[in-house]
């Protein structure tokens, strides 16, 4: 065999494992974004939801019952019944009706009832249809909330939101007291239908 077919195979061997270095980086960069939600260009210096994930309820499951988790989970489905975890995301197309307690609660889906979380993010078109006992709460412009929030000192206390409870119970006397000059909810809908 010739010096320059030598060579030429020498040269054409290493541009193949250059290739498949360059391969095998994009591949474990592609993976690693998917795994701990790094989106390209966002330089975001604090991992998603989905690198915390320890359980998931998928988009075609539907569960009646109350859900515990002992760390973090992620809701694709549906569930009825009150739900429990570290920290909770509710993707979009996700329902949740009943309560829910967390540190920290992202809903995209749709939540109906109360939840009780030291953060709460509302994004990408999620709602929520109850009361939220918080202490930091973010809406983004396209979800919506309907129901009372209130700051409380320890949202995931149960005993510091039925003082919470009551408060909320002489609010809603006050704003539906007969000589009040406060517009609620009830008496906007009330006046659409007359």
């Amino acid at each position: 065999m010739s010096d320059a077919v030598r060579l030429a195979l020498l040269v054409g061997g290493f541009t193949l494992i250059a290739i498949s270095i360059t391969a095998g980086t994009i591949l474990i960069s592609q993976w690693m974004r998917q795994r701990f939600g790094v989106e390209e260009g966002a330089g975001k210096s604090e991992p998603t939801m989905k690198a915390r994930m320890g359980s998931c309820i998928g988009s075609g499951m539907s569960i009646v019952g109350n859900l515990e988790c002992n760390g973090p989970a992620q809701v694709f489905g549906r569930i009825e019944g009150e739900l429990r975890a570290s920290d909770l995301f509710i993707g979009t197309g996700a329902q949740v009706e009943g309560n829910v307690m967390a540190q920290d609660v992202t809903v995209c889906g749709h939540v109906k009832g109360t939840i009780h979380a030291v953060r709460v993010r509302l994004r990408d078109g999620g709602t929520v249809n109850g009361d939220i006992f918080l202490q930091g709460l973010s809406i983004d412009e396209n979800s919506l909330f309907e129901g009372l929030s209130r700051r409380v000192q320890t949202p995931t206390d149960l005993s510091s939101s039925a003082d919470t409870k009551a408060a909320r119970s002489e609010d809603m006397q006050s704003l539906t007291h007969e000589n009040s000059n406060v517009l609620t909810m009830q008496s906007i809908r009330q006046a659409q239908q007359e």
